[in-house]
């Protein structure tokens, strides 16, 4: 679900310690993180095929409202990332200003709406195949949305909206749904292998890479780095309407439009509710901190 952090979401639940701690540790203690990033990894998987096939069928229906609600997730999160990266450059230094961040913001912000009106969204399927470009694409995406997993208030969901893909993931989640209720249809196994292997493969290095080079950044720019995100979210919410894809569903109406606000208010009071009052995790997870997280 974009605007949905679900690094946000694994701090709720208290787990993020031993989430990056299980990356970071893979390698060094195989049986231990695994023990953990299995029954995670399950519960993903459960919760894309299951969900996701209902949020697929929403845009379907309902694309210029849902758009709402998920712009409205994507502008809850901002003052959970604003909070964060105030409370860090503040206590890092007292003077600090802020003006020169609120400017990254802006220029990332800028970046993305003008690469969105630029660039075209790729157009994936020739005479129903994938062609190495996209592929690619598809790769990096995978990679992107796991390492955005990573960062509290990042939605990886949001990266897939950013590059374009996000309207295929879903459809892709759907023909794995029809596919296990009807497991002998052999013919949608192409179309979902194709999207699902490069997505895939993107998604393991995204993981292992995204954990160290995560933690990395907010050790050394932490306050720069989450005001770069700001900016991401704020331009990928002006992408979202600038999507030709929002308005599939049918002309937008005086009552389309009211239901699509109610949609955006609902979807920034929710993000609102679960950034709220959350704990920063540490992008450095001590022993200490596992351990308390295990005794909770």
């Amino acid at each position: 679900m974009p605007g949905i952090s679900g690094a946000t979401l694994a701090v709720i639940f208290r787990v993020y310690d031993r989430l990056i701690t299980a990356i970071n540790g893979l390698f060094k203690d195989l049986k231990g993180s695994l023990s953990f990033l299995v029954p995670f990894g399950l519960g993903m998987v459960l919760g894309i095929v299951a969900v996701g096939s209902v949020i697929s069928i929403l845009i379907g229906r309902f694309s210029f409202q849902s758009a709402g609600f998920i712009a409205g997730l994507m502008a809850g999160s901002i003052p959970f990332l604003h909070g964060q990266a105030k409370e860090k450059g503040t206590s890092e230094n007292k003077s600090n200003s802020f003006v020169m961040y609120y400017l990254v913001a802006a220029v990332a912000a800028l970046t993305i709406a003008v690469l969105s009106v630029v660039v075209p969204t790729p157009e994936f399927y020739i005479e129903g195949s994938f062609g190495f470009g996209a592929m690619a694409l598809l790769f990096s995406g995978g990679l992107l949305a796991a390492a955005a997993m990573v960062v509290p208030g990042v939605s990886g969901a949001m990266v897939l909206i950013l590059l374009g893909i996000y309207p295929l993931a879903m459809d892709t989640i759907n023909l794995i749904r029809e596919y296990v209720a009807t497991p002998f249809s052999f013919g949608l196994l192409p179309p979902i292998l194709q999207v699902v292997i490069p997505i895939g493969l993107g998604v393991i290095p995204g993981i292992l890479l995204a954990g160290k080079c995560i933690a990395l950044l907010l050790e050394k720019y932490f306050v720069f780095t989450y005001f770069v995100i700001i900016g991401l979210v704020l331009g990928t919410i002006f992408v979202l309407f600038a999507d030709e894809r929002t308005y599939q569903s049918g002309d937008v109406t005086a009552l389309s439009a009211v239901a699509a606000a109610a949609a955006l208010i609902i979807g920034l009071l929710l993000a609102l509710k679960l950034g709220r009052n959350k704990k920063t995790p540490s992008p450095h997870p001590s022993s200490h901190d596992t351990e308390e997280c295990d005794a909770r």
